[in-house]
């Protein structure tokens, strides 16, 4: 892919920059002292500990902390017989496991910036990405894939403590040669893409995938350009997708489809996808294909809050004041500009402040522009006909799983406060969304057995909150 596909698909432009350019960055996150050493217990007490998978608050008061694992739960009654090297009294505070971001992308920055100090400021926002993770409870990500020569620098320098960030989960996408995936990607490394325009060349692909050790597969479905003019493009067919799937199944890996259409879903459905990301926007769903989703078994991530940044008004445009977009919009022209000024670079804010703004303007979508504009109706028919299919998934029983999109414009990893938000106001419970952003993931992962919830053994990814998040989202 060249530079100019690439630009187009993300909307980003680094013009005059250098390195040495002397760009307003923010200097990295220096965490606090650790409060024992790995072989000491450190004991949390009085806490409220959550129990995602019943939503409730369980009996249990203390946690033992070991070696970075949860060494016990302690009930009330045994308290006074529990020694620990260190304790910290939480006065009833709230725990819960770490939140999980099913769905993101940790080299793509979120924020718009172009200028001399953009670059500089680019590398530096996605260290930032990956402290205000950690800042935000945001634990594990799950990659789904953006600019694969940075992701190995970003998780060596997490990995050797130079930054603090989340486990991240890594993928290998595939797709046709000139499909949505392949010019979605740049500077990838061939262990993190590969073509796979055949089930032969599928079957070669996921092979060498698993070889290599990806965590997961991605592949997709998007039958045309989420930029103007929205050029068709070309997808896999289904005995593609079958391969894909049970080659992946063999090496005991999930694949994740990218769909947002009827068809998308229809063909993974056939070919037996487990994991299903976005929410269809081109038509509404009907009962036979939520029974065939609900009999496979498979997950789906909605990443609601994706299209929030860029569904703006165009002239003529069908969805616009339908649904429940007039409430999200609301909500989006009220909070977006503080999301921006928290989560980026001040190098950053400024220019994605003026690009949220232009979005904003109906009559900008006819103009030309240096940059191409994002078909805005791809992003208003999600949040009027995908959400609508994301109630009747929810309330048929489709597992749901929980992640953002986080890297794309005004959306980002660490971010997941607003993806539970939306979530409640499409009517799902708090308890509900807790599970999905916790022990759903965890599953959707393989990590059920090591992350997810607050149980003995497990890795102490705790997050304490002062509020009971089984109340609300925002909590």
């Amino acid at each position: 892919m060249n530079r100019r596909d690439f630009l187009a698909y993300t909307g980003w432009l680094f013009a005059g920059s250098a390195v040495g350019s002397c760009a307003n960055l923010t200097p990295r996150y220096a965490p606090p002292d650790k409060w024992t050493r790995p072989e000491e217990t450190l004991l949390l007490n009085n806490a409220s500990i959550i129990d995602v998978e019943r939503g409730r608050v369980r009996d249990e008061r203390g946690i033992l902390l070991q070696h970075g694992r949860i060494a016990a739960l302690i009930p009330e009654e045994r308290r006074p017989q529990v020694a620990a090297d260190r304790e910290i009294d939480l006065n009833g505070a709230y725990v819960m496991p770490g939140i999980i971001n099913a769905h993101c992308h940790m080299t793509l920055p979120g924020g718009v910036g172009f200028g001399p100090g953009a670059l500089m400021a680019y590398m530096r926002q996605l260290e930032r990405g990956a402290e205000e993770c950690i800042k935000h409870g945001v634990t594990t990500v799950r990659d789904m894939l953006a600019i694969s020569d940075w992701l190995d620098d970003l998780r060596d320098k997490i990995d050797l403590g130079e930054i603090m960030g989340p486990r991240i989960v890594s993928c290998c996408a595939m797709d046709v040669g000139g499909g949505y995936g392949d010019k979605m990607t740049f500077l990838s490394n061939p262990r993190y893409w590969k073509e796979a325009n055949d089930p032969a060349e599928a079957r070669e692909a996921v092979r060498a995938a698993l070889d290599e050790g990806a965590d997961f597969i991605k592949i997709f479905q998007q039958p045309e350009e989420v930029v103007l003019p929205g050029r068709d493009l070309p997808v896999m067919d289904t005995e593609t997708v079958r391969v894909v799937c049970d080659e992946a199944a063999r090496g005991g890996k999930v694949v994740a489809l990218h769909h947002t259409t009827l068809s998308g879903m229809q063909r993974g459905l056939e070919a037996g996808v487990p994991c299903f990301e976005h929410l269809l926007r081109d038509d509404h769903v009907t009962d036979a294909e939520i029974r065939r989703l609900l009999e496979s078994r498979a997950t789906l991530v909605p990443t609601a809050s994706a299209s929030l940044g860029l569904a703006h008004d165009r002239l003529g445009d069908p969805y616009w004041g339908k649904g429940m977009l007039p409430e999200l919009v609301e909500m989006r022209d009220r909070i977006m500009p503080g999301l921006i000024r928290e989560f980026c670079e001040p190098e950053l804010v400024s220019s994605s402040l003026k690009y949220l703004e232009k979005f904003s303007d109906p009559e900008s979508y006819e103009k030309r522009h240096l940059l191409p504009h994002p078909d805005q109706r791809h992003f208003t028919s999600v949040l009027v006909i995908g959400t609508e299919n994301g109630k009747r998934f929810h309330r048929a029983g489709v597992t749901f799983g929980c992640g953002n999109d986080g890297g794309i414009p005004f959306a980002f990893p660490g971010a997941m406060e607003l993806e539970m938000t939306l979530l409640e106001m499409m009517g799902i419970t708090p308890p509900d969304i807790l599970r999905m952003a916790t022990v759903n993931n965890a599953r959707l992962l393989g990590m059920g057995d090591r992350i997810g919830t607050v149980e003995e053994g497990k890795i102490a990814d705790l997050v304490v909150l002062g509020i009971n998040p089984l109340e609300a989202a925002r909590n």
